[in-house]
């Protein structure tokens, strides 16, 4: 049996990195003239068409920013499963501190293995080690937001499903209510430490921060074209920061990520929806875990996009 190898990712691991990633891509697609996907040869793609296929490991260029951003101490860690020293798989987790009911938890984020390293158990080394880190730093927890894309691997590592998230779709709408809704200029993620993090958070609430400052991606125009507002959020009771970004194809619709001091209320809500009312957007994307769904008092409708969490006590 071949000696695999887990440790730390560097630099110069990107090129390994996105030769697996792009291994696992079947077909690759670029928009034509009507706006429809239609196949395509890698080697044609843009980098901003890279991007939209398989994110920022589809090429080296991205894939050596994602990796200097993770390694800089962003709270992200990247890591490689080796065979006879061939990087053969690779994985990415954030270290978390938030309110119950993740706590102070190791989330992973990212879990790929090259197509001809499938079966030799780069996965589950990988899943081990993330482990022996969780416990090394006492985590409570490590969590999987996409744990039904693999359910058998991490039902075999001890975890459970725990919770359903679901994106809704929310109207803007004025609202009487007075709050204060300037620019955020700071961006540091210890604002955020020990928060919770109500709508928006697909991973875990300090790699969603990682959304926030401007300028990551400044080196490819694209991905940042639509518009971005960054809010600091006052309310009687309450102190929140907000993400408000465009969605590419609906551009009256924003994506919404919200961070705040004290447990969410509706009047955060009302707040989200007339901010975007007065900026002239028509509607709101929200994605929401079901154990957040019951404190929710407005009409919302799923747009279809789901994921399942999966959790594992250390």
């Amino acid at each position: 049996m071949s000696q695999i190898t887990v440790r730390q990712a560097t630099l110069a691991d990107a090129a390994s990195i996105t030769a697996l990633q792009i291994a696992n891509i079947d077909t690759w697609t670029r928009r034509d003239i009507n706006g429809e996907d239609a196949p395509a040869d890698y080697k044609d793609l843009m980098l901003f068409e890279r991007w939209q296929n398989a994110g920022p490991w589809a090429s080296l260029e991205m894939c050596a920013v994602h990796l200097a951003n993770l390694l800089r101490g962003s709270d992200g860690i990247p890591l490689v499963a080796e065979v006879e020293g061939q990087v053969g798989a690779e994985a990415e987790v954030f270290i978390g501190h938030e309110q119950e009911p993740f706590g102070h938890h190791i989330n992973l984020s990212r879990l790929v293995v090259h197509p001809d390293y499938d079966g030799i158990g780069l996965g589950s080394a990988l899943i081990t080690y993330v482990h022996q880190i969780g416990e090394a730093i006492r985590c409570k927890r490590a969590t999987v937001a996409h744990g039904d894309l693999d359910a058998a691997l991490y039902e075999h590592h001890g975890y459970r499903r725990a919770h359903v998230g679901q994106r809704y779709v929310v109207t803007a709408q004025g609202g009487r209510v007075f709050y204060k809704a300037g620019e955020l200029t700071q961006f540091d993620p210890s604002l955020i430490s020990g928060w919770h993090m109500p709508l928006g958070r697909y991973q875990n609430a300090r790699q969603e921060w990682d959304r926030v400052p401007p300028g990551f991606w400044n080196s490819v125009p694209q991905i940042v074209e639509p518009e971005v507002a960054r809010l600091h959020i006052t309310i009687t009771g309450q102190e929140a920061y907000a993400l408000m970004q465009q969605d590419r194809s609906e551009l009256t619709r924003l994506h919404v990520y919200l961070w705040t001091r004290r447990p969410f209320n509706n009047l955060l809500m009302v707040v989200l929806r007339d901010w975007a009312a007065r900026n002239d957007y028509e509607s709101l994307a929200v994605f929401v875990w079901d154990y957040m769904l019951p404190q929710i008092e407005v009409e919302m409708q799923p747009d279809g996009y789901t994921q399942h969490l999966y959790v594992r006590e250390l």
